[in-house]
């Protein structure tokens, strides 16, 4: 029997390192877990790659190759000799092809100060302003996360499912019901009422719920809501967001086509949700620790770049499988998210047990000399950086292309003394403040007025989840639009405004349907007409639902009212059916346009 040294046998046990390619121990990950053991045959991947290689020869004008001789040799040995896994690295980013891994005992240190010549200076990089004329209206923004086009689909697979379901499905729904649908949700929360038939409830004053849609008919679409037709998942189907991956996808979408901001941060997002769920986590310290777990790349503004949906063994992570196995589930995390950006250098928190016991000074040292005190190595090649940063506890920090740098003055609160001190800080520890704690603002964003679903349907808790993230990613856009155009910060939309103003645009921009009463209709004066007597000031439209040039059609009022036009104190009897407001002359300004019928 040989003797193992420390290291080798710390080694033997690190996850990183295992041979094992899952990533979790949930049971349900672990179906045919007895012939993943070694010595079997792993069937279910040689399927898989007879497929692909069919696939493969069926197109001449792909050119697979394999990624790395050793891994495939690796691959023969054991599983006695059977066909290596082939990877297109045509699809793959460059940057993970040529990547060189390194073994943490390989990494020799120096106490040496880091060379920080190549620190690069850049500037954040904004949109051409000659491709904005103006500030857009909030509808604006969330079409470019889900179009109508995008829309149409969920109307297509709703009335699919309806239809299967057998369900008492009245009449089919339509493009405006469902964009009416979601609106409603927006509003609900904003609202937060604790039940949804309180927003039917007419003792309440609610009028802008029951004068779109009957409740019936809300909880029938939300029963039926669909984004993809059932009976096209197969029974061997890995994907298990497969019922939600449309609308990710949608947003997915527009968040890679964003320009990505200097300072970037990869962390976990919780969709919450308790109810039974294979895929479920739990993540002690979030404000919903139970639910499903969403790793997100985010810029300092809390902007969302990218994303990815976790499944436990069944995630796709976008890097080869051999990379995988030796980086492990972080650094897969990482790699996925970051492979489609711009060469650049970024700093970032470790574990001190990475690396193979790196020199540092003992902490007991550092805390003699006090708060502030900084210990900083690098490796012989002066590529990579280590800092521990002493404060109330240890700070440790690796980064490629910054480490003390600078030191200024920060101020750090002395229980002992009861006062403030100036204390010491890294420039590195500076940088990762400004950049950290994206992914938390957005959370944050997301949490104030989260659309309220009580389901056990997680389908319906993630697809709104969804819609959250487009509602907040879109009003991050605005505000950056907002600088650009100099608009002062008084005459900005805030979250809740812009949401509530993004169901009306939802409801009402382009949409010819009126309000419809419910009853006898009148033979005098319409019952949705401006009155004579008003209690309060009745809210104008907005201006992108007066010029959006549909169903504004001039009505006749028995009561003369004053007209709404600025600057205007005369009185009419026509008003506007779609935006119930009075208007004394047909104008273009408003939009109100009367055409002569064509010959």
């Amino acid at each position: 029997m040989s003797n193992l040294k420390d290291y080798e046998i710390s080694e033997l046990l690190d996850g990183n390192n295992s041979d094992c390619p899952y990533f979790d121990s949930d049971e349900d990950d672990y179906e045919s877990s007895s012939n993943r053991n070694e010595g079997h045959f792993p069937i279910e991947e040689f399927e898989d790659l007879m497929a692909d290689l069919e696939k493969q020869n069926n197109n001449n004008d792909l050119d697979y190759e394999y990624l790395n001789t050793d891994d495939a040799a690796n691959f023969l040995d054991e599983y006695n000799d059977y066909m290596p896994e082939i990877i297109n690295t045509e699809s793959l980013n460059n940057n993970l092809v040529n990547i060189q891994l390194s073994s943490k005992h390989e990494i020799k240190w120096e106490r040496l100060p880091f060379s920080n010549s190549n620190k690069p200076i850049l500037n954040d990089i904004l949109p051409d302003v000659s491709d904005y004329y103006e500030i857009q209206a909030p509808l604006v923004y969330f079409n470019r996360y889900f179009n109508d086009a995008e829309i149409e689909k969920m109307v297509e697979m709703t009335n699919r499912y309806a239809i299967q379901n057998g369900s008492s499905w009245n009449k089919p729904t339509d493009i405006w019901e469902i964009k009416t649908f979601i609106a409603l949700h927006i509003r609900m929360g904003c609202l937060k009422y604790p039940r949804v038939r309180m927003y039917w409830d007419t003792t309440l004053g609610l009028s802008n719920f029951s004068q779109y849609m009957t409740v019936n008919r809300f909880f029938s679409l939300r029963t039926n809501f669909h984004v993809v037709d059932n009976l096209t998942l197969s029974n061997d189907n890995k994907d298990r967001f497969k019922k939600v991956r449309p609308m990710y996808d949608c947003v997915r979408k527009r968040c890679k086509q964003l320009i990505v901001e200097r300072n970037i941060s990869i962390d976990e997002q919780i969709v919450p949700f308790t109810g039974k769920l294979n895929i479920k986590q739990y993540c002690k310290g979030k404000p919903n620790p139970w639910g499903v777990k969403i790793y997100v790349m985010c810029g300092s503004s809390g902007t969302i770049y990218d994303f990815l949906l976790y499944q436990g063994s069944a995630t796709k992570f976008g890097i080869p499988p051999q990379i995988q196995k030796q980086v492990g589930m972080g650094g897969s995390v990482v790699l996925t998210l970051t492979q489609d950006l711009e060469k650049n250098k970024h700093s970032s928190t470790i574990r001190v047990n990475r690396f193979s016991k790196p020199p540092f000074l003992n902490d007991k040292w550092m805390a003699s000399k006090g708060r502030g005190t900084t210990d900083e190595i690098r490796n012989k090649e002066d590529t990579i950086c280590l800092v521990k940063w002493y404060d109330n506890k240890p700070v440790y920090m690796c980064s490629n292309f910054i480490a003390s740098g600078e030191v200024e003055k920060v101020k750090r609160w002395d229980k002992k003394t009861k006062q403030y001190l100036d204390i010491e800080q890294p420039e590195v520890i500076k940088m990762y403040n400004k950049s950290m704690g994206g992914v938390d603002k957005i959370d944050q964003l997301i949490a104030y007025y989260r659309i309220f679903i009580k389901s056990k349907k997680w389908t319906l808790r993630m697809m709104f989840h969804a819609i959250d993230m487009a509602c907040c990613n879109s009003w991050l856009e605005y505000l950056k639009d907002c600088d650009i155009f100099k608009i002062k910060k008084k005459d900005r939309m805030d979250l809740l405004n812009f949401k509530l103003r993004l169901a009306d645009n939802l409801i009402n921009l382009g949409s010819s349907a009126v309000t419809k009463s419910r009853g006898r209709p009148s033979s005098s004066t319409p019952k949705n007409s401006p009155q004579t007597k008003k209690k309060k000031k009745e809210p104008l439209p907005h201006e992108e639902t007066r010029k959006d040039l549909i169903g504004h059609l001039p009505m006749y009022n028995n009561n003369k009212l004053r007209c709404k036009k600025e600057g205007c104190g005369a009185k009419t009897h026509v008003y506007c059916k779609k935006c119930n407001v009075c208007i004394r002359l047909i104008t273009i300004e408003y939009q109100w346009v009367l055409q002569e019928p064509t010959p």
